[in-house]
């Protein structure tokens, strides 16, 4: 394996709060799980990585890598829950300005068997591996593959939170954006956890053609809310429907959908709710066949009345399926507001709808554009 050394600039890289996105072990043990239940006639159960993932992260307070590039030496320091903070430190190779690799070289066990009695797996027999990790600095992305002769098979994958950035790139291409919406006239906003997490820099967003900071005040990484307030009192702001959401029910999306490379207008979908519960039975969310697309992230889902019905949120992909899309019911954006005491409203109970242009006016009104590097 060869290693290209580059002139790195002197620096503490750091990655912080990983997940695991990809786990291999836990997909070996449920397969062999699977075969043992085929064996007594037992129904048998599909791997399900969302739930299994979700599993592993919920045994970690946090993971944490830091990476000095004059000593050469990474730390990582995790910690589960109920048990000590462990720190392990490695000396590191850099391939190129963007990649880092650490290779271990173990004997590990091979030919895994299940021990009905002990119930844990046994091993048949040992071998020799290579552990390689590779740490994609800008996309705060850690791989680890293990060699075996000629043999290459992913361990595991962790997506972290990177201060790091390639030299050179523009700001314009390290920007993380999505839309949000005012709740009320102290310049408070909602949109999504997930829009301003891995943000390195404060947040801002474009208020009557310009560009304003935001201060974070909330966050909810499970619901995936953020509140945050910008030194402003907005014309308009949103108010959360006094009714509950119905099906077949009309909804209009507003929103930056791609920021503002496709242009800086708010942009519309409509449709109807399809489901009063989201993915996986998930009663804080309601699914919708308007379009949302990436960058529609924590922008407003409103009734006929521009009353607020839910918060954009998330789609499948248009690879597996067409128009099943999510957005956090509003009766959760409340739970969420009222914990953190922020004042909010609620519309009066209307019959007809607004109109066209009221609706727009509305929603170019209290709907931003935030963005942050």
């Amino acid at each position: 394996m060869f290693f290209i050394h580059t002139n790195l600039k002197a620096e503490m890289i750091k990655f912080s709060s990983c997940k695991f996105t990809k786990e291999t072990l836990s997909k070996t043990i449920h397969d062999v799980l699977n075969n043992q239940k085929k064996k007594k006639g037992e129904k048998t159960n599909p791997y399900n990585i969302k739930k299994a993932m979700a599993e592993i992260n919920d045994k970690y307070e946090f993971i944490d890598r830091s990476f000095n590039t004059e000593s050469g030496i990474m730390v990582k320091t995790q910690k589960k829950i109920e048990k000590e903070k462990e720190e392990v430190q490695s000396n590191f190779e850099i391939r190129d300005e963007n990649t880092f690799i650490i290779v271990d070289i173990n004997e590990v066990g091979a030919d895994p068997v299940y021990n009905s009695e002990t119930k844990k797996f046994d091993f048949k027999s040992t071998r020799v591996q290579y552990d390689v990790y590779f740490y994609h600095l800008s996309e705060g992305i850690v791989e680890k593959y293990n060699y075996v002769g000629r043999h290459k098979k992913l361990d595991y994958q962790q997506k972290c939170k990177t201060n790091y950035s390639l030299p050179g790139s523009s700001d314009s291409e390290n920007i993380a954006s999505g839309s949000g919406f005012f709740i009320n006239r102290n310049g408070y906003f909602v949109t999504n956890n997930h829009v301003i997490s891995e943000c390195r820099s404060k947040s801002k967003i474009t208020f009557n053609k310009k560009d304003v900071e935001a201060d974070l005040i909330a966050t909810d990484e499970t619901l995936d809310i953020a509140l945050l307030k910008a030194n402003i009192r907005p014309k308009s702001f949103l108010k959360f429907s006094n009714e509950r959401p119905e099906k077949l029910q009309k909804v209009i999306v507003a929103g930056y959908p791609f920021g503002k490379g496709l242009s800086d207008d708010l942009k519309f979908t409509q449709g109807i709710i399809s489901s009063l519960k989201g993915y996986a039975d998930n009663s804080n969310e309601l699914q919708i066949d308007a379009a949302i697309n990436p960058g529609n992230s924590g922008g407003p889902i409103v009734n006929e009345d521009g009353d607020l019905l839910a918060v954009a949120v998330s789609g499948l992909s248009k690879d597996i399926a067409e128009g099943i899309n999510f957005g956090i019911k509003g009766s959760s954006v409340m739970n969420f507001l009222d914990v953190n005491s922020i004042n909010y409203t609620y519309s009066k109970t209307s019959t007809f709808s607004v109109g066209n242009k009221k609706l727009n006016k509305l929603l170019e009104e209290s709907t931003v554009y935030t963005y942050c590097n």
